[in-house]
């Protein structure tokens, strides 16, 4: 499982281009973390709350906005992001270290198949943040060795 996830992550960066980086880029805490996967469930959560993703409001700046070409649907930039709401809850289940950076998941609301969560993957200086496809398969055990539940502050 965890190599199907380092395959995943090494896709998903490679194919981020570099249209969006500035959006692709982490917008660190105000605060240290405990770790540094907590640092990564940190951007990875900041990266879907700025696109659009979770239920609450997109950022208004353009500039924060990723796009993601074989996903999005709409025309223009608003309908996109609209079209993007509450697909995707806010708060990380399972961080996890891979060879190149960090795979943090995160639940989709309103799913049929409940077995599956949506990942956000970044290398290891979190920058190109992704949104992953296809989907991460949801872990029924405790967290393989490389993985972790994150902790952030507010419990979110």
């Amino acid at each position: 499982m965890t190599r199907a996830l380092v395959a995943l992550a090494m896709l998903g960066i490679a194919g981020a281009g570099v249209q969006d980086a500035t959006a692709r880029l982490c917008r660190f805490p105000t605060q240290t973390l405990p770790s540094k996967r907590d640092t990564a469930a940190w951007c990875a959560r900041d990266f879907l709350i700025r696109n659009g993703y979770t239920e609450y409001p997109a950022s208004g700046n353009r500039d924060d906005i990723a796009l993601e070409p074989t996903m999005d649907v709409g025309n223009g930039v608003s309908e996109v992001v609209g079209n993007r709401r509450n697909t995707i809850q806010s708060t990380p289940e399972l961080v996890c270290t891979t060879p190149t950076g960090y795979l943090v998941s995160f639940p989709m609301p309103n799913q049929l198949d409940t077995t599956f969560d949506r990942g956000v993957s970044m290398t290891s200086s979190y920058v190109g943040l992704t949104l992953m496809r296809p989907w991460v398969r949801r872990s029924t055990g405790p967290p393989p060795p490389a993985c972790a539940v994150p902790r952030l502050p507010g419990g979110g």
